[in-house]
């Protein structure tokens, strides 16, 4: 597979009333794996609250450990699911499924997100959130964002990226 042909409505599983009962379970898969749909004020508030609950250290702490387990879990589960034409497409899918998830949206002119050079991802809901909850800041916001790139890189790569 190519990196190119990921698209949304492939990787969306919503469970469905076939047999006309209406009684549908709710279930959502996203890449063949259970899914859950929330919206980003949730994270927003959730952020708020870790940070006035327990400081800006360890708030990001939390969140930038909770990005990289959801990063390598989705790393993983890219590997799984699906048969890349090759290790780079497998490395550039991440950047593209979290663009997919609603994460960020990628700067088309930028550089791949998860190469060597680096890259601009625009439109970040963490940013977003912490502009409405917190107010601007004068360092990194987006905790959550860089742990996963963190966590999907290092299971692609098999050493520890930060």
């Amino acid at each position: 597979m190519r990196v190119e042909d990921l698209d949304l409505k492939d990787l969306l599983e919503l469970s469905s009333c076939d047999d006309g009962s209406c009684q549908c379970d709710g279930m959502v898969h996203f890449a063949g794996q259970r899914a859950l749909i929330f919206d980003a004020a949730s994270h927003g508030l959730l952020r708020k609250e870790l940070i006035e609950s327990y400081g800006e250290r360890a708030a990001r702490g939390i969140l930038s450990r909770y990005g990289f387990i959801h990063g390598k879990r989705l790393a993983e589960t890219l590997k799984n699911k699906f048969k890349w034409d090759s290790e780079w497409d497998w490395r550039k899918a991440g950047a593209r499924i979290l663009a997919l998830q609603g994460l960020f949206t990628l700067d088309p002119v930028s550089p791949d997100v998860f190469g060597p050079e680096g890259g601009t991802w625009r439109a970040s809901y963490e940013a977003e959130q912490h502009l409405l909850l917190k107010g601007r800041s004068d360092k990194p916001v987006c905790w959550k964002l860089c742990g996963l790139i963190s966590g999907y890189l290092s299971f692609v790569t098999g050493k520890e990226m930060y």
